[in-house]
């Protein structure tokens, strides 16, 4: 047992030794003494010059020295195959992007699309959206912020059908929402009160759900501007996920707030086609609807009109001709003028 003094209260005998500096001490006090009087670690530097003569004699330093190249080296090969391995979903997730963005159509191009206005209202500095199934706009986020790493929607060749990640929001009106969970790959046929999955929804909202279809559903409006609000989206919770995303906005992925009651004190503007009023959606659609009558009645018009000059030698009497579209008078030579006297008089 040593004999030696304590190095830093220099009254008690010593019992510890540091790996680092080798300094005495006798207690725990001691030790961060010494650790913070001269700064050391305690941490053995295995860097430090080692003379032959200590390598050949003690045993501990050539396994010390063994034990720092095999970790250097492990620590070496992990980083690489993490580099690998996020280089991969990086590359994955870019080419599932462009893979899975449907082609647009000459008239109905994202440029065109009216909702476009209103994502670069909120978002000034996005950089990507797309438009997917049925006609859903999705505002993409820069690669590795956590609501883009959440994201797993696209198709599944397994079950052979389009799945959303979906993040569900426990909400009682007048309170604040409660933590959000995120469900994966949920198919789009999939009826939304048969896609909450009840049980979690129940451990997080803390009561008893009961009855699952007087749940209510909202989607949260991404894309409006007030703020005192939480901006909401009613649905029907027999419609399908497909059918409750039709030309909407989502941010990444769908988020639903699930509620017991029916909620009164939020933000309803957007509830029709992101402000606009269903008045001004039916009167886009009648003067579409009345503009495809016109052009399918001048279209009918016009077909009559050159069936009618194309058959105006059958045609009767009865029907009435314009001048312009008799045909040219010619002069009645002799051999007719004589039959027609002869008819006459027969007649």
């Amino acid at each position: 047992m040593s004999t030696e003094v304590c190095s830093v209260c220099l009254e008690r005998e010593s019992k510890y030794t540091c790996p680092a500096c080798e300094s005495k001490t006798c207690s725990l006090e001691c030790v961060k003494r010494h650790k913070l009087r001269s700064e050391c670690t305690g941490i053995v530097d295995p860097t430090r010059f080692v003379p032959n003569n200590d390598l050949g004699t003690n045993q501990a330093l050539v396994n010390r020295d063994y034990n720092y190249l095999l970790n250097f080296e492990r620590k070496i090969n992990l980083g690489k195959s993490d580099l690998k391995d996020n280089a991969k979903q990086v590359f994955k997730r870019n080419f599932n992007q462009i893979k899975n963005v449907k082609r647009p159509r000459l008239n109905d191009t994202k440029e065109d699309d009216p909702r476009m206005d209103l994502v670069r209202k909120v978002f000034p500095n996005v950089m990507a959206t797309s438009v997917k199934r049925e006609n859903t706009l999705i505002i993409h986020l820069p690669v590795g912020m956590s609501r883009s790493s959440q994201n797993k929607s696209g198709y599944d060749k397994k079950s052979n059908a389009f799945t959303w990640s979906v993040e569900w929001v426990p909400f009682e009106d007048g309170a604040s929402p409660k933590k959000s969970f995120v469900s994966f790959r949920l198919k789009e046929s999939s009826l939304l009160k048969d896609a909450v999955p009840i049980p979690v929804l129940a451990k997080y909202m803390g009561t008893e759900v009961g009855e699952k279809d007087k749940l209510h559903f909202y989607l949260e409006n991404c894309v409006s501007s007030h703020t005192l609000k939480v901006s909401l989206i009613p649905l029907s919770q027999d419609e399908s996920l497909a059918a409750a995303l039709k030309n909407k906005i989502v941010l990444e992925f769908p988020k639903i707030y699930v509620s017991l009651n029916e909620i009164e004190n939020a933000d309803f503007s957007g509830a029709h086609g992101y402000g606009l009023t269903p008045d001004s959606s039916e009167e886009s659609s009648s003067a579409s609807s009345s503009s495809e009558s016109e052009s399918e009645l001048d279209s009918d018009s016009s077909s009559g009109t050159d069936s009618s000059l194309g058959s105006s030698e059958s045609d009767s009497d009865e029907a009435p001709e314009e001048e312009s579209s008799r045909p040219p008078e010619r002069n009645l030579t002799f051999p007719e003028i004589l039959r027609n006297e002869a008819n006459v008089q027969a007649s």
